[in-house]
């Protein structure tokens, strides 16, 4: 029997899927059917939806591994950015959809042509070069994208800004041509994160990341070599679900959602990958995730425990309740239990108690996430958070706006209230629906374990159901020990 140094938090892996080694987050990451279409490179546009901590980041990861070691695909050319780093390229402004939609395409281009300029030995001074004409861009209609780029540049080197290095090699335009020829020029690949980072729902804003959305869906499929892969957060997408233009993009849209089941796997794999690594020879080893997952979980998680009237339920149950299906969440749980309960040396395994112990700052890292998420949405986030405090876990929309009312209004000017979400606050009603849109709170069903979300429903809170109280509001338990709730 192995012992487990649950110190160690390579246990769980990185909890910023981004930020893991790409062979690592490879080795433990679990499949989705549901991702297809984002790794096929016959589908030239792909969009994944999803609220922070699911994994959008890691899916992107996850596909530029695939680019880099997969041979099916046709030698990649891969371009990875912010949104922050596109927008840093140009000065968004205005809500002219139109106009943002043809300067995000300049931009986009632009951001290509220095990443080809870095593959083939030259350097490119962005400061002094100018914007890919939108003639131009139409130009490159149906012809190789790298090809059609490639052809502008070479025709313009000598007053382009390009910066010809002492290190060209003299075949400089055998290097270029080869970048021309369409049966050996390399795919494309742009992925993007993050275009929706510090978003509030303005005109202003819903213009200039709808109209990137516009941009990216036109250049994908005017150009034949060119696959684009971009993620955005749900509730934003949400707010951008009325544009018009957009409608269009529906089909290429995925969200992520995980079941118990792949959540189970996640924590299972990543268990057995750190066993297999750092425990080879063992019988533990030998495990298999399809057939032996609880196995792998009791390894580190001591079962079973009562939970919600379950006596012979699985640790793994009340993990997955905390962690409301985010493996950001799963992860950091899973780790300051593990951490609490390497204080004691005895103890082998991590238990329910370690679990309750850590409950209250978890809840406190899930606030936390909500203000740096948030706080740009309604800057006085952290007061309303804690008008919940001392309350109670479930109520009626009037019931909720009553303790609104009292612990965060009352004896206010409403029109000191801070805008929400980029609009004038009116009623409580507004701030409810905020809270709805955080995933503070979400509908309880009556068999306790089953709960509706705002990306499952948008317009629940402000559903007549809901005004007429027919409906049970709850806050998420991950919340509830850090508000004193019980």
């Amino acid at each position: 029997m192995i012992k487990i140094n649950l110190k160690d938090k390579k246990i769980f892996g990185n909890e910023a899927g981004e930020d893991e080694k790409l062979a690592v987050l490879n080795s433990y990451y679990i499949e989705h059917s549901n991702f297809d279409d984002f790794f096929d490179s016959d589908e030239r546009l792909s969009i994944v939806s999803a609220r922070k901590g699911m994994g959008k980041s890691a899916l992107l990861s996850r596909l530029e591994f695939k680019l880099i070691n997969d041979e099916n695909y046709k030698r990649p050319l891969i371009i990875r950015v912010k949104g922050n780093e596109l927008l840093g390229l140009g000065d968004f402004k205005g809500e002219d959809h139109s106009y943002l939609e043809n300067y995000w395409k300049q931009i986009i281009c632009k951001r290509i042509i220095v990443e080809i300029g870095n593959q083939i030995g030259f350097a490119l001074n962005s400061d002094e070069m100018s914007f890919v004409e939108l003639s131009e861009i139409e130009g490159l209609k149906s012809k190789n994208l790298v090809g059609g780029l490639i052809a502008r540049v070479k025709g313009k080197l000598p007053g382009t800004g390009f910066e010809v290095k002492s290190d060209v090699p003299a075949n400089l335009d055998k290097l270029l041509q080869r970048y021309q020829d369409n049966d050996n020029s390399p795919n494309v690949w742009l992925l993007v994160d993050d275009i929706d980072a510090k978003f509030q729902n303005t005109n202003e804003n819903q213009a200039r990341v709808g109209s990137f959305f516009s941009a990216i869906r036109s250049l994908s499929f005017d150009n034949q070599n060119l696959n684009i892969r971009a993620t955005v957060r749900s509730d934003v997408w949400s707010c951008l679900r009325h544009l018009e233009d957009l409608d269009k993009l529906q089909q290429y849209i995925i969200e992520i959602f995980w079941s118990k089941k792949y959540m189970r796997d996640m924590l299972a794999q990543k268990i057995l990958v750190y066993i297999q690594k750092n425990f080879p020879d063992s019988n533990e080893a030998k495990l298999k995730l399809k057939s032996d997952y609880n196995k792998i979980i009791d390894i580190v998680f001591n079962s079973p425990i009562e939970w919600r009237g379950d006596r012979d339920a699985k640790l793994f149950d009340a993990i997955s309740a905390f962690s409301n299906r985010r493996p950001r969440w799963m992860g950091q749980l899973c780790r300051m239990a593990s951490k609490k309960a390497s204080e004691n040396a005895r103890i082998k395994k991590v238990n329910i108690d370690h679990i309750n112990y850590i409950l209250s700052d978890f809840g406190a890292l899930r606030r936390d996430d909500l203000i740096k998420e948030h706080s740009h949405q309604f800057e006085e986030l952290t007061h309303l958070i804690d008008s919940l405090r001392s309350t109670q876990k479930e109520f009626t929309q009037s019931e909720l706006h009553l303790i609104i009312e009292s612990n965060f209004i009352r004896g206010r000017d409403v029109s000191a209230i801070p805008k929400i979400d980029g609009k004038t606050y009116v009623e409580s009603e507004d701030l409810g629906d905020f809270l709805y849109k955080l995933g503070l709170i979400s509908r309880a069903h009556e068999d306790g374990k089953t709960f509706t979300h705002y990306t499952d429903d948008p317009d629940l809170y402000r559903s007549l159901e809901s005004r007429k109280d027919n409906i049970v509001w709850s806050i998420h338990p991950a919340y509830r020990t850090f508000l004193n709730i019980k």
